[in-house]
């Protein structure tokens, strides 16, 4: 809510947000004008020639003199507006007129004459585009003010900002005239100059207005949302209007009304968020509260919240304030909050940690993963090809496994990890079979606090065991936590029993070894043949593919991936989402599928993250072949180094770029390295890399 005549007085800074002395002037015109404006939403009304009423809800009314009304009915509508506003308004109504517009400068001095009454609030200018125009309206207004004998500046103005034309001029125009009581935007009027575009042919002027009020310090209004059966629709609008600065809106349907006045009021919500801000951050200049550093800055717009709602209160506006129960209840309760992740005031090396979920692995589930996940290798998409190599049936891709295996682990083990830091000696040590039943343990091998002292690196080994406690598939893993006190003097756990002993045996196990591939050509099987490498050569592999905003979400139901940060908008917000480092592996292995088959077996080395990926970003690859060895029978094994790219067009952006063979080097290399590499001497990936990851390949020869 505003003052008609938001605009303070010469001897006030317009720009502070502190009350500052009056003038004398300023003074009287405050008495002299109607009370504070609800702003949230301006609704258009038509008033009824033959009976002339206003509604009865409070808040504020626009009467409608320009493109609402047809221009014979104009004169019989100037007297409908002079008999509402002759009488005593509804109680928390207020007026304001659209006028006609300085290109009818004649209908305008007529609206003017015949509407303006003590209880009107002010005019909306509409398609107003130079100071001058602003002026000359003041002029107008201030004249008729003088002729009723009411205060200067009785009258506000509100700027209705329609045309491209008046961004050039606007600080301008809202600094012609102390009246500027708020500014309105009009989309559908300004789209009128893109007759090809889409409506986000309107996203930066929508933008500007409320950046452009807020120096001013006056309100931005949204413009109206057309689709009056759509509220749900309206309520998104609104809520978008808000997040962008905006303070209110203007509705042209009643059932908008309410919907606007919820969105753009000040809640219950709002207000103890505000105090609980003030008092948690009161003691210290910075304070971090719920998991945010609070400063000054918070502080004065929580300050600033609080008297806004104030004004509210002490005017007997319309708000959604609500500051005590309606019923008073006996009882209250405080919520418990489950825990999740790894407890490092605890956990010692030795530590095993028993994963919560079970999986049974159908083939809805492949399915669903190849849906996401493509690949090229012959081995996982045809039985005859699968049967050909020795499986009893098609393997579930390995990329999956390590998957289920990460994603698992993530209650009782990672939810309260920092960061990610990479992997380690992947591989598949027993075939996995569609409708087997798989769940994961977890390890500590070792703990300790960086150097530093400001964090702590915890190393573990990830064990997928089946429905037979037969260990299927392991990892090891390094990961970033909290500095962990009192680390040094913390014993070991006895590994003893059996569930040490299967961590040990699939340890000691080799990877899952495949048959060898020299008659295939007898087999009668139908397989495709390999496409050839070089020792040495980098591919750019061409596909580059997103993993969307609903595919995470989908991802992260799918193998029970339960870290908040990957789901949580609403604790972490749309733009927090991080996609599973898994998934971007699985990924981008995927898409440099096509120039490695047809591979039959692999296993990870090791692999690491150098880049945060977000749903909608693009992921692609290029890879190194850093060797080739002949494994006898018709195989070979090849060691490659494959990078996770985010958002590179592998097409227009690499081919022809000379790429350091540093980029590819199979030791771990820490991403700050990384990045300094590509700043010096490969600028086109500096920052655009999400993963490194060195793979060995046992596949069919060429």
């Amino acid at each position: 809510m505003i003052h008609p005549a938001a605009s303070p007085s010469p001897d006030s800074d317009r720009h502070s947000g502190s009350p500052t002395p009056k003038s004398e002037e300023t003074i009287v015109r405050s008495i002299a004008q109607p009370g504070p404006l609800d702003v949230r939403n301006l609704y258009f009304h038509k008033v009824d020639h033959d009976t002339p009423v206003l509604p009865k809800q409070p808040g504020t009314v626009i009467l409608d003199l320009e493109d609402g009304v047809v221009p014979e009915d104009r004169p019989h509508r100037r007297l409908a507006i002079h008999t509402v506003l002759s009488r005593p308004l509804p109680a928390g109504v207020q007026v304001v007129i659209r006028c006609n517009g300085m290109d009818d400068v004649a209908a305008m001095i007529q609206d003017i004459q015949l509407t303006a009454r003590p209880n009107l609030t002010g005019y909306i200018l509409p398609m107003v585009t130079t100071a001058d125009q602003v002026q000359a309206f003041d002029r107008l207004l201030a004249d008729k003010e003088e002729e009723l004998g009411l205060a200067k500046g009785h009258f506000a103005i509100h700027l209705l900002i329609e045309l491209p034309e008046a961004f050039l001029d606007l600080r301008e125009m809202i600094a012609a005239s102390e009246r500027i009581g708020s500014i309105i935007f009009g989309k559908e009027d300004f789209l009128t100059r893109f007759p090809t575009g889409s409506d986000r042919a309107a996203d930066l002027a929508e933008a500007r207005i409320p950046l452009i009020a807020a120096a001013a310090g006056v309100p931005a209004i949204a413009s109206p949302y057309i689709a009056v059966q759509d509220p749900k629709g309206f309520e998104r609008y609104c809520q978008r209007s808000r997040d962008l600065g905006y303070a209110g809106v203007l509705s042209i349907h009643p059932t908008q009304r309410t919907i606007a006045d919820d969105v753009f009021g000040i809640s219950a919500h709002d207000l103890q968020s505000a105090r609980t801000l003030i008092d948690g951050s009161k003691e210290a200049q910075l304070v971090r509260l719920n998991g945010k550093l609070v400063g000054p800055p918070m502080r004065k717009r929580a300050h600033s919240l609080l008297q806004q709602a104030q004004a509210q209160s002490s005017t007997g506006s319309p708000t959604m304030i609500q500051t005590e129960p309606l019923v008073a209840t006996a009882t209250r309760r405080t919520g418990r909050f489950p825990r999740y992740g790894v407890d490092t005031t605890t956990a010692q090396v030795g530590s095993i940690l028993e994963g919560p979920h079970v999986y049974t692995v159908d083939e809805a589930f492949r399915t669903k993963w190849f849906s996401h996940f493509p690949t090229s290798d012959a081995a996982l998409t045809s039985e005859p090809a699968a049967r050909a190599l020795g499986f009893e049936e098609r393997p579930l891709p390995f990329s999956l496994l390590l998957n289920l295996c990460l994603c698992l682990s993530v209650e009782p083990f990672s939810q309260t990890c920092r960061y990610h830091l990479g992997l380690r000696d992947a591989r598949q040590v027993a075939p996995v079979r569609i409708g087997d039943t798989v769940r994961v343990m977890v390890r500590v091998e070792k703990l300790r606090n960086t150097s530093a002292g400001d964090a702590a690196v915890i190393v573990t080994t990830h064990l997928l065991v089946n429905q037979h406690d037969q260990p299927v598939f392991v990892l090891t893993k390094d990961s970033y936590y909290a500095a962990i006190p009192g680390l040094e003097g913390r014993g070991e756990a006895a590994r003893t029993g059996a569930a040490h002993a299967a961590f040990d045996n699939a340890l000691d196990l080799g990877a899952l070894e495949v048959a060898n591939a020299s008659d295939l050509a007898n087999s009668g099987a139908f397989f495709p043949p390999s496409l050839p490498i070089e020792e040495g050569e980098v591919i750019l592999h061409p596909a580059v593919r997103p993993i969307g905003w609903s595919e995470n979400l989908e991802l992260t139901t799918l193998v029970r991936n339960t870290h908040p940060i990957h789901f949580d908008a609403q604790r972490h917000g749309r733009e927090g989402i991080v996609v599973c480092g898994g998934f971007v592996q699985a990924l981008m292995q995927g898409l440099a599928s096509p120039e490695f088959r047809q591979v039959a077996e692999e296993r990870l080395i090791h692999s690491f993250h150098t880049g945060t990926v977000m749903p909608e970003d693009r992921i692609g690859a290029l890879s190194r072949v850093l060797s080739v060895t002949d494994a006898g029978n018709g195989m070979e094994e090849v060691v490659v180094s494959t990078l996770g790219l985010i958002n590179v067009d592998v097409e227009q952006e690499l081919i022809g770029v000379d790429l350091p063979d540093a980029l590819f080097d199979p030791a771990p290399v820490k991403p700050a390295a990384l990045r300094a590499l590509c700043a010096a001497e490969c600028p086109v990936l500096e920052n655009r890399i999400a993963m490194r990851a060195i793979r060995v390949l046992r596949r069919v020869k060429a």
